[in-house]
């Protein structure tokens, strides 16, 4: 295909991991024509995912026929224990369409088993190949322009082009994507991997200006973090190491005591980001996962979170393709359904990650919570994205919690 008759596509869709293969996998599957463009490689870990996947991620891919293969490499588990601020809180979040387990394959797994079902399913991979640019007739967007593993430049065109390229999007960058809702870094993790610690299912510990986390992940291992707020982790990042056990000698020392008896297997990796939403469609264009909305990961909803959005923008692209003002509307209808579900969770992540210390009411409330089942279903549902924090927050919810603790005690 020469550089003047670029090769015509229903969609392309830039970045094929667990946002953009999903989506390049639905629509193929509704027989589009997809074309689906990865910068790295073809499977390929990421270095700044802890990549828990909650019960509704695990449901979608069962829905996907994918589970099976998941488990296969990654443990399951049911069970969280968090120790929220001296509150202790056991049990499993709510079940989504029958799904109760959890689970955290590394993003090889995760990520090669969505993009071969994309491929499955009929749409065109092409990996290690970066998007550069996009074309633009009449200030819509047609297309992309790319260069492929060798270094040779193309370009591609469409009717619709898809940024699932995470944070730092080309597609959101060319496009010129509004940003609104943002705040700076709140908190950082540092994290590895160990075979042979006893950890069978999640741990949280949560304190002031600190946290702990832990649960099985893939092949047998063990992933364990730290997290720092941002400015302890920017003044400790040259020495992760320390900073990591340091950091769980402190607050989780049991968490600490159990890493003796293993093996690391692998180095320290770090992360934070930037939280922020974006106007994420216009013409001919489309966002969605971590290039529309990033959060901060201390909930860990990033990846069952891509799944919903790309069912929802598979299913608003596959009614409005073929008529630009039908697109239009199915496209602003998506982002419009995506933030009104969302923006709570958005908020209430914030909030954690600001590791504050609690309020008198709210540790009150907080060990409420650790003696009351039905409360606790409500937390452990606003992290993993099956209850609204905004009912779980409200003065009239919180009140019936601690009068039944209350009664509880008598």
């Amino acid at each position: 295909m020469t550089a003047t008759s670029p090769a015509q596509y229903d969609v392309i869709v830039v970045g094929a991991r667990c946002a953009g293969a999903p989506v390049a996998m639905l629509l193929a599957g509704k027989g589009h024509r997809v074309l689906l463009l990865e910068q790295a490689a073809v499977p390929s870990n990421m270095a700044h995912s802890t990549h828990l996947i909650h019960p509704m991620g695990l449901a979608y891919l069962e829905a996907w026929g994918l589970l099976d293969a998941i488990e296969e490499r990654a443990t399951s588990f049911v069970d969280w224990s968090i120790d929220l601020h001296g509150a202790f809180l056991h049990g499993a979040p709510p079940p989504f369409a029958g799904m109760a387990r959890s689970a955290a394959p590394r993003r090889d797994i995760l990520d090669g088993e969505l993009a071969r079902a994309a491929v499955n399913a009929g749409a065109e991979l092409r990996d290690n190949c970066r998007v550069n640019g996009l074309l633009f007739e009449d200030g819509r967007v047609v297309g992309v322009q790319a260069k492929d593993g060798k270094g040779q430049s193309f370009s591609a065109r469409a009717g619709l082009v898809i940024g699932a390229d995470g944070p730092a999007s080309i597609v959101a960058k060319c496009v010129g994507a509004a940003e609104h809702h943002v705040e700076p870094p709140l908190q950082s993790n540092i994290w590895s991997y160990w075979r042979d610690v006893p950890v069978d299912h999640l741990h949280i510990t949560i304190r002031e200006g600190a946290g702990a986390f832990a649960f099985p992940s893939s092949d047998g291992s063990v992933l364990v973090a730290a997290n720092l707020l941002h400015g302890d982790f920017l003044r400790s990042r040259r020495r992760k190491k320390a900073a990591f056990h340091d950091m769980l000698r402190h607050i989780a020392p049991e968490l600490a005591d159990k890493l003796k008896q293993g093996t690391q297997v692998d180095r320290f990796f770090s992360g934070c980001t930037r939280s922020f939403v974006r106007r994420s469609c216009g013409p001919g264009w489309a966002l969605v996962g971590d290039a529309g909305m990033k959060k901060d990961p201390v909930t860990a909803q990033g990846i069952a979170g891509a799944f919903a959005s790309a069912d929802m923008l598979a299913k608003a692209v596959d009614r409005g393709l073929g008529a630009a003002k039908t697109l239009h509307t199915e496209l602003a209808e998506y982002e419009r359904a995506r933030d009104a579900w969302l923006l709570p969770y958005y908020n209430f992540t914030l909030r954690l990650a600001a590791f504050a210390k609690p309020s008198a009411e709210q540790a009150a409330f907080n060990h409420a919570l650790a003696t009351d089942p039905e409360g606790r279903s409500q937390l452990f549902g606003a992290v993993s994205l099956t209850f609204s924090p905004d009912k779980l927050m409200a003065p009239g919810n919180m009140r019936r919690i601690l009068t039944r603790a209350a009664l509880s005690r008598q």
